[in-house]
């Protein structure tokens, strides 16, 4: 079957606020809290300055509430509030940034040449890891599904961004660049393989069924969680 109609364009608009074009990427280290055990990671954004410098800055706010509850957390945050705060105020178009970041994606820079494909098996990685563990069923269930949906799903691509599945930007920025890529066919199935891989288990968890919410919102189509 035939990969999910694209629409041609001729630059990505922001994702988050599809009005500016795609010019800046920056990633924001996070602490949370949480009594006794302490969360870590790095969030990636990409899209126009004001939204990403929007968006890093914003994670100095929910560091500032949430970082604090735990001990190790007490140590690491105020470093990291700083960090962001420099960073967020640094946060500039960087073409060069923006171009290593789709590359990384399996991005071309011109979504008139988008590898659809590519975005599904990213797209199929998120849903995956969306509940914070990797079901063998799921990965299954991608692999078959992604098989009548596109055109040489890459299988074991899946396999390695799963094993790097904290590299991927928020699956609804990835969602949002296709916005203006796909048309509405196009979009109704990425939702359905989605879909398919999230009930995979025979359990669709609250995070699942958010993330399917927040990616459809980002196509600009009705959730199937709904």
């Amino acid at each position: 079957m035939a990969a999910p109609h694209a629409n041609h364009g001729e630059s990505y608009s922001c994702p988050y606020c599809n009005q500016r074009p795609l010019e800046a990427v920056a990633s924001a280290p996070y602490v949370r809290g949480l009594i006794v055990v302490m969360l870590f990671g790095t969030k990636t954004y990409i899209g126009c300055v004001p939204c990403v410098r929007g968006r890093v800055l914003g994670e100095v706010g929910w560091s500032m509430l949430l970082g604090w509850f735990s001990p190790k957390s007490l140590i690491i945050n105020p470093f990291l509030i700083v960090y962001n705060l420099f960073r967020g105020a640094l946060v500039g178009a960087d073409p060069a940034g923006v171009a290593k970041k789709l590359r990384e994606l399996g991005l071309p820079e011109k979504p008139s040449f988008v590898n659809v494909q590519a975005v599904g098996v990213a797209l199929a990685a998120s849903m995956i890891l969306a509940d914070g563990k990797v079901d063998e069923e799921e990965i299954v269930a991608a692999e078959r599904a992604g098989d009548g949906v596109f055109e040489g799903f890459d299988e074991a691509g899946l396999r390695m961004i799963l094993q790097h599945g904290k590299d991927l930007p928020p699956a609804e920025d990835l969602a949002a660049m296709l916005h203006n890529v796909l048309d509405d066919e196009g979009k109704t199935k990425v939702m359905v393989f989605l879909s398919e891989i999230a009930i995979a288990d025979g359990n669709v968890s609250p995070e699942e069924r958010d993330l399917l919410e927040r990616i459809a919102s980002a196509l600009g189509v009705r959730s199937p969680a709904a």
